[in-house]
């Protein structure tokens, strides 16, 4: 009743009662001197903790702000199919300094484990030998325990992960391990160590990734390359890192296939490595919905035809560079696009072009030096009416952009650009046409921003500046 946080047997009967399919739980509290909203959905049926978000915050204000973002992730973590993840039970953490910590502790490592998309997750209240128990009565269909039923429902996670945490002297040492609950061997083992209660929150977010990292490939050759390839694309769920220790030259396109909720980090190791497509032909990487691809920073990208085609969810961050691609450098077609780092430049047919139901979410980076028809360093179109492809520049600066005809920086066509942030400056549009728009151009879209109008944006001659066309003043900052 204290602890804010509602068990999954009560949120089961409760959810029965109601009739419903899901029930929304969670808790407001704090943890030492961090206030901490934690968010779940169960699913009634059979007690799967399906999405989960959590925040901290320092006053009503700033909570407030951060729910319409907590509500989209949760939305869209709903839509994820978990049908071949493993299953995983989440048991209480055994902690001497408190059960409310220990619980708004699981929670949080509950939510990370959700939300990095490798295991099914069912959280529980009992034991791991309780959970055997259960596990050995629903194979032998055994129901004598009025709870089996309703904890269970019929699923039987063969996995249950068992934390628990001691003080060393000022150190706390937090070990976490993924249990066989059939033949009860310990499959995975993390332990991170922290000083303080507050601490804690960040020893969740690491164990839950250590715990769902699957692979690592390092390759230093074509050969090792596609051998990694192959083998992420014939595995299930999970995350795979592959880390490149030499430079990789290829004559075919790399296609990560969606059969399963799969996280791909490329990166180099130490210093720059190279991905070059030599073949003028397709994509350096193109992957579909499902898959999730972090270009992790030491990593240039570069090809003779096209650089990145994304279906599914790309991150990009510092240290990454995709350029020199004779066509565009990054086109979203039905996924989303995340630029928190690293450089777009020198690509010949637009920097970034999102369409169909694209986003880009540009949080920081530089698209520079790109030359397009339309929108040289970015070029959002979508040729529905419903307006569904979107453009957000929370940051990072868009500069030194071409278009042969409009947009030198941004083109905008029947969609939607929110601007909150960043620099849009010293872009060019057409040297001889009239009416050309140097710095942004909005045909039939919608346009929001709260920053002021620099000059720094230039057109092949004057501008007649309207609600739609920005060209001499065309650029935000």
């Amino acid at each position: 009743m204290t602890s804010g946080y509602t068990n999954p047997e009560t949120i089961s009967r409760i959810g029965r009662q109601l009739g419903t399919r899901y029930i929304m739980a969670g808790s407001i509290t704090n943890l030492g001197s961090q206030q901490i909203l934690v968010i779940s959905i169960m699913q009634i049926d059979n007690l799967q903790m399906i999405a989960g978000d959590w925040r901290t915050y320092q006053n009503i204000t700033e909570l407030r702000a951060q729910l319409p973002a907590m509500a989209q992730n949760i939305v869209e973590a709903t839509q994820r199919d978990t049908t071949n993840f493993q299953k995983l039970a989440v048991l209480p953490f055994q902690m001497p300094v408190g059960n409310r910590e220990a619980d708004v502790l699981a929670q949080i490592l509950a939510v990370e484990i959700v939300q990095n998309g490798v295991y099914a997750v069912f959280p529980r209240t009992k034991t791991l030998e309780q959970v055997q128990s259960e596990y050995q009565n629903q194979l032998n269909g055994n129901t004598a325990d009025e709870y089996v039923i309703s904890i269970g429902r019929g699923e039987n996670p063969l996995l249950a992960l068992s934390g628990a945490a001691r003080a060393l002297g000022n150190t706390r040492m937090f070990n976490a391990a993924v249990i066989n609950v059939q033949s009860g061997v310990q499959e995975k083992g993390e332990t991170v160590d922290y000083n303080v209660i507050e601490d804690g929150i960040t020893a969740m977010r690491t164990l839950a990734v250590k715990l769902t990292e699957e692979f690592e490939f390092r390759v230093s050759n074509n050969q090792e390359f596609n051998f990694a390839i192959n083998k992420i694309n014939r595995q299930g769920a999970g995350n795979y890192n592959i880390i490149l220790t030499g430079n990789i030259t290829t004559t075919s396109g790399i296609r990560f296939e969606g059969n399963a909720k799969k996280t791909i980090t490329i990166r180099g190791e130490n210093s720059e490595r190279s991905i070059h497509r030599v073949n003028d032909n397709g994509f350096i990487i193109e992957f579909g919905s499902g898959i999730t691809v972090v270009l992790g920073g030491n990593l240039r990208l570069s090809s003779q035809y096209a650089g990145i085609f994304v279906d599914g969810i790309l991150h990009m961050e510092s240290g990454t560079t995709i350029t020199n691609c004779t066509d565009t450098g990054v086109y979203v077609n039905r996924g989303s696009f995340i630029m928190n780092g690293g450089t777009i430049s020198n690509n010949g047919s637009n920097g970034v072009q999102i369409s169909q139901t694209g986003s880009f979410i540009m949080n920081g980076g530089i698209i520079t030096g790109n030359t397009g028809r339309y929108g040289g360093g970015v070029y959002v179109s979508n040729i529905s009416s419903e307006r569904n492809t979107t453009f957000i520049m929370n940051g990072g600066t868009i500069s030194n952009n071409t278009a042969i005809e409009d947009g030198g920086g941004v083109f905008i066509r029947n969609s939607v650009f929110l601007k909150t942030g960043g620099t849009i400056t010293n872009n060019r549009a057409g040297d001889t046409r009239t009416n050309t728009v140097g710095g942004l151009m909005y045909n039939d879209g919608t346009f929001t921003t709260s920053h002021s109008v620099n000059r720094r944006n230039a057109a092949g001659s004057s501008v007649n500046l309207d609600s739609r066309r920005e060209g001499r003043a065309g650029g935000w900052e």
